[in-house]
Protein backbone atom coordinates (compact mmCIF):
# COMPACT_ATOMS: atom_id res chain seq x y z
CA UNK A 1 0.00 0.00 0.00
CA UNK A 2 2.65 2.48 -1.37
CA UNK A 3 0.27 5.49 -0.95
CA UNK A 4 0.41 5.38 2.70
CA UNK A 5 4.16 5.54 2.99
CA UNK A 6 4.84 8.86 2.51
CA UNK A 7 3.66 10.07 5.91
CA UNK A 8 5.67 13.17 7.40
CA UNK A 9 5.81 13.99 11.21
CA UNK A 10 8.11 12.95 14.20
CA UNK A 11 8.08 9.72 15.49
CA UNK A 12 6.06 10.79 18.46
CA UNK A 13 3.79 12.26 16.37
CA UNK A 14 3.47 9.29 14.01
CA UNK A 15 3.51 6.34 16.93
CA UNK A 16 -0.51 6.75 17.43
CA UNK A 17 -1.05 6.52 13.29
CA UNK A 18 -1.87 2.99 11.79
CA UNK A 19 -3.34 2.65 8.09
CA UNK A 20 -5.19 -0.95 7.44
CA UNK A 21 -6.14 -1.60 3.93
CA UNK A 22 -7.91 -5.03 3.32
CA UNK A 23 -8.66 -6.31 0.22
CA UNK A 24 -9.20 -9.48 -2.36
CA UNK A 25 -7.08 -9.32 -5.13
CA UNK A 26 -8.04 -9.16 -8.69
CA UNK A 27 -8.61 -11.90 -11.20
CA UNK A 28 -6.88 -14.39 -7.97
CA UNK A 29 -10.51 -14.63 -5.52
CA UNK A 30 -12.33 -11.34 -6.22
CA UNK A 31 -15.12 -13.23 -7.10
CA UNK A 32 -17.66 -13.44 -4.37
CA UNK A 33 -15.77 -11.54 -2.54
CA UNK A 34 -18.34 -9.09 -0.96
CA UNK A 35 -19.55 -10.24 0.93
CA UNK A 36 -16.47 -11.34 3.28
CA UNK A 37 -15.31 -7.85 2.76
CA UNK A 38 -18.44 -6.15 4.96
CA UNK A 39 -18.19 -9.33 7.45
CA UNK A 40 -14.44 -7.60 7.87
CA UNK A 41 -15.83 -3.88 7.34
CA UNK A 42 -18.35 -5.18 10.23
CA UNK A 43 -15.67 -5.98 12.50
CA UNK A 44 -13.43 -3.41 12.04
CA UNK A 45 -16.38 -0.78 12.50
CA UNK A 46 -16.89 -2.21 15.64
CA UNK A 47 -13.43 -2.00 17.12
CA UNK A 48 -13.29 2.05 16.43
CA UNK A 49 -11.25 3.82 13.28
CA UNK A 50 -10.20 7.03 12.79
CA UNK A 51 -11.54 7.41 9.60
CA UNK A 52 -13.08 4.65 7.41
CA UNK A 53 -14.17 4.91 3.95
CA UNK A 54 -14.18 4.14 -0.09
CA UNK A 55 -12.99 5.60 -3.61
CA UNK A 56 -17.15 4.65 -4.96
CA UNK A 57 -18.67 7.21 -1.34
CA UNK A 58 -16.11 8.64 0.20
CA UNK A 59 -15.46 8.78 4.38
CA UNK A 60 -17.49 9.35 7.46
CA UNK A 61 -15.51 12.78 7.73
CA UNK A 62 -17.57 14.08 4.40
CA UNK A 63 -21.07 12.75 5.92
CA UNK A 64 -21.25 9.49 4.83
CA UNK A 65 -23.10 6.73 6.58
CA UNK A 66 -21.08 3.64 7.11
CA UNK A 67 -24.09 1.49 6.16
CA UNK A 68 -23.80 3.34 2.49
CA UNK A 69 -19.95 2.60 2.44
CA UNK A 70 -20.44 -1.16 3.26
CA UNK A 71 -23.36 -1.04 0.32
CA UNK A 72 -21.28 0.43 -2.62
CA UNK A 73 -18.30 -1.62 -2.31
CA UNK A 74 -16.16 -2.56 -5.36
CA UNK A 75 -16.18 -5.48 -7.86
CA UNK A 76 -12.76 -5.73 -6.14
CA UNK A 77 -13.40 -4.45 -2.89
CA UNK A 78 -11.34 -2.47 -0.64
CA UNK A 79 -11.47 -1.81 3.17
CA UNK A 80 -9.49 1.68 4.41
CA UNK A 81 -9.47 2.76 7.80
CA UNK A 82 -7.36 4.64 9.98
CA UNK A 83 -6.45 4.44 13.71
CA UNK A 84 -5.26 6.07 16.29
CA UNK A 85 -4.68 3.78 18.73
CA UNK A 86 -1.74 0.98 18.99
CA UNK A 87 -4.66 -1.43 20.99
CA UNK A 88 -7.56 -0.43 18.28
CA UNK A 89 -5.58 -1.79 14.84
CA UNK A 90 -4.25 -4.74 17.00
CA UNK A 91 -7.67 -6.03 18.07
CA UNK A 92 -8.87 -4.69 14.55
CA UNK A 93 -6.35 -7.36 12.76
CA UNK A 94 -6.75 -9.97 15.27
CA UNK A 95 -10.45 -9.96 14.57
CA UNK A 96 -10.05 -10.34 10.96
CA UNK A 97 -7.61 -12.98 11.71
CA UNK A 98 -10.15 -15.08 13.34
CA UNK A 99 -12.46 -14.36 10.35
CA UNK A 100 -10.00 -16.37 8.60
CA UNK A 101 -11.78 -15.18 4.81
CA UNK A 102 -8.65 -15.47 2.39
CA UNK A 103 -8.23 -11.27 2.62
CA UNK A 104 -4.87 -9.06 1.56
CA UNK A 105 -4.26 -6.96 4.82
CA UNK A 106 -1.52 -4.59 4.66
CA UNK A 107 -0.70 -1.99 8.19
CA UNK A 108 1.12 0.82 7.81
CA UNK A 109 2.59 2.50 11.25
CA UNK A 110 6.15 2.14 12.75
CA UNK A 111 7.43 -1.32 11.42
CA UNK A 112 9.06 -1.83 15.09
CA UNK A 113 6.18 -1.54 16.68
CA UNK A 114 4.52 -3.44 13.87
CA UNK A 115 6.80 -6.58 13.14
CA UNK A 116 6.10 -6.75 17.58
CA UNK A 117 2.72 -7.03 17.97
CA UNK A 118 2.31 -9.10 14.76
CA UNK A 119 4.70 -11.79 16.51
CA UNK A 120 2.34 -11.75 19.48
CA UNK A 121 -0.60 -12.67 17.48
CA UNK A 122 1.52 -15.47 15.21
CA UNK A 123 1.41 -13.55 11.74
CA UNK A 124 3.98 -13.60 9.81
CA UNK A 125 4.39 -10.37 7.31
CA UNK A 126 5.60 -11.77 4.00
CA UNK A 127 6.73 -8.17 3.01
CA UNK A 128 7.86 -5.04 4.28
CA UNK A 129 7.57 -1.57 2.18
CA UNK A 130 9.55 1.73 2.95
CA UNK A 131 9.61 5.16 2.05
CA UNK A 132 12.90 6.39 0.74
CA UNK A 133 11.83 9.78 1.30
CA UNK A 134 11.13 12.42 -1.60
CA UNK A 135 13.87 13.08 -4.18
CA UNK A 136 14.31 16.30 -6.51
CA UNK A 137 13.07 19.81 -6.44
CA UNK A 138 12.29 19.70 -2.32
CA UNK A 139 12.83 23.45 -2.21
CA UNK A 140 8.90 23.35 -4.76
CA UNK A 141 7.71 21.46 -1.70
CA UNK A 142 5.27 22.93 0.93
CA UNK A 143 6.78 23.38 4.53
CA UNK A 144 7.19 20.38 6.18
CA UNK A 145 4.34 21.46 8.74
CA UNK A 146 1.76 21.54 5.42
CA UNK A 147 3.58 18.33 4.38
CA UNK A 148 2.59 16.73 7.87
CA UNK A 149 -1.18 17.29 6.47
CA UNK A 150 -1.03 16.33 2.70
CA UNK A 151 1.16 13.81 3.10
CA UNK A 152 -1.93 11.92 5.06
CA UNK A 153 -3.79 11.54 1.48
CA UNK A 154 -1.61 9.59 -0.19
CA UNK A 155 -3.55 10.73 -3.44
CA UNK A 156 -2.53 14.24 -2.91
CA UNK A 157 -6.34 15.37 -2.97
CA UNK A 158 -5.16 16.97 0.26
CA UNK A 159 -4.42 21.26 -0.82
CA UNK A 160 -1.64 23.02 1.05
CA UNK A 161 -3.23 26.10 0.34
CA UNK A 162 -6.57 24.22 2.18
CA UNK A 163 -4.09 23.34 4.92
CA UNK A 164 -2.50 26.94 5.45
CA UNK A 165 -5.94 28.78 5.59
CA UNK A 166 -7.11 26.01 8.23
CA UNK A 167 -3.83 26.77 10.42
CA UNK A 168 -4.51 30.50 9.75
CA UNK A 169 -7.78 30.44 10.77
CA UNK A 170 -6.99 28.06 13.99
CA UNK A 171 -4.82 30.63 14.82
CA UNK A 172 -6.76 33.58 14.65
CA UNK A 173 -9.81 31.42 17.04
CA UNK A 174 -11.97 31.22 14.04
CA UNK A 175 -11.98 26.94 13.82
CA UNK A 176 -11.02 25.09 16.71
CA UNK A 177 -8.41 21.82 16.15
CA UNK A 178 -11.07 19.76 15.58
CA UNK A 179 -12.78 21.42 12.80
CA UNK A 180 -9.95 22.43 10.66
CA UNK A 181 -9.11 18.62 11.18
CA UNK A 182 -12.40 17.19 9.51
CA UNK A 183 -12.73 19.77 6.72
CA UNK A 184 -8.72 19.55 5.56
CA UNK A 185 -9.65 15.63 5.69
CA UNK A 186 -12.93 15.78 3.80
CA UNK A 187 -11.10 15.70 -0.16
CA UNK A 188 -9.16 12.43 0.74
CA UNK A 189 -12.30 9.78 -0.31
CA UNK A 190 -10.22 6.67 0.46
CA UNK A 191 -10.33 7.05 4.55
CA UNK A 192 -6.55 6.67 5.24
CA UNK A 193 -6.44 10.25 6.56
CA UNK A 194 -6.13 10.69 10.39
CA UNK A 195 -8.59 13.07 11.74
CA UNK A 196 -7.29 12.35 15.38
CA UNK A 197 -3.59 13.20 14.76
CA UNK A 198 -4.55 16.13 12.26
CA UNK A 199 -6.14 17.72 15.25
CA UNK A 200 -3.22 17.37 17.45
CA UNK A 201 -1.28 18.77 15.23
CA UNK A 202 -3.49 21.67 14.41
CA UNK A 203 -3.64 22.51 17.92
CA UNK A 204 0.03 23.67 17.82
CA UNK A 205 -1.55 26.98 16.14
CA UNK A 206 -4.33 27.47 18.85
CA UNK A 207 -2.95 31.19 20.42
CA UNK A 208 -1.82 31.22 24.03
CA UNK A 209 -4.49 33.55 25.32
CA UNK A 210 -7.19 30.42 24.21
CA UNK A 211 -5.14 27.93 26.04
CA UNK A 212 -5.22 29.75 28.90
CA UNK A 213 -8.60 30.63 28.93
CA UNK A 214 -9.23 26.55 28.13
CA UNK A 215 -6.95 26.24 31.12
CA UNK A 216 -8.84 28.37 33.95
CA UNK A 217 -12.14 26.73 32.59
Amino acid sequence: MTHSLHRRGTPDSLKEDYVLLVTAAADVNHWGSKEKLRQILEVVYAVGPANIGSYDTGTVLAGIKFEEIKAALAEVPRVRCSFSSREKIIEAVRRIKELDLGMSVTVQGPTDDILAWSKELGIKPHSVNLSLDIWGRKEELPSEEVLEFVTMCGHGLISQYLVQKLIDEVKAGKKTPREAAVLAGQPCVCGIYNPDRAENLFARYVPASAQVAAAKE
